[in-house]
C-alpha cells in the first residue's frame, strides 16, 4: 500500500509540473514568429535539424524532437502467485511503461528570410 501511495504522488507531481506546458502556448510562439527574421529565430532557439526547399523556392527549416522514457505501472492481480514483469509474490506487481514524445517543427521561409508560415507534428508539441 505504501508503494501505490509513493506512485501516487510520484505521478502527480509528474502531472502537475507538465501542466504549464501546453500545445496553446507553443501556438502562440510560433505564431508570434511569423514576419519576423529567419536568423533571429535561429539566433533564439538554435540551428535546425534539417532544410530543404520549395518548388517555389522558399525554404523550409525542420526541428526534431523526441524522447522517450519509462514508467513503472502498478499491476494487479486477481490471485497470489508469480507474476509480474520482473517477478513477485502478492496482489501487487509493477510493470513498465514506455512513452516515447515526439514534435517536428517547419518553419517556412520567403527568399528574404522572413518566416512566412509554420506547422508542427507529432504528439508532443508543447511550450511553455
Amino acid at each position: 500500500m505504501k508503494n501505490i501511495l509513493k506512485f501516487t504522488l510520484f505521478v502527480t507531481m509528474l502531472l502537475s509540473i507538465q501542466g504549464c506546458a501546453t500545445h496553446a502556448n507553443f501556438v502562440k510562439k510560433y505564431d508570434a514568429w511569423v514576419g519576423q527574421s529567419i536568423s533571429s529565430l535561429i539566433g533564439q532557439i538554435g540551428y535546425p535539424d534539417s532544410t530543404f526547399t520549395l518548388p517555389n523556392k522558399n525554404k523550409v527549416y525542420v526541428y526534431e524532437r523526441s524522447r522517450v522514457y519509462s514508467l513503472p505501472s502498478p499491476v494487479i492481480s486477481l490471485g497470489y502467485g508469480y507474476g509480474g514483469l520482473y517477478g513477485s509474490y502478492g496482489l501487487f506487481g509493477y510493470e513498465i511503461d514506455v512513452i516515447q514524445e515526439t514534435c517536428k517543427l517547419f518553419i517556412e521561409t520567403n527568399k528574404k528570410g522572413t518566416i512566412t508560415k509554420w506547422g508542427s507534428k507529432g504528439n508532443h508539441c508543447v511550450s511553455q
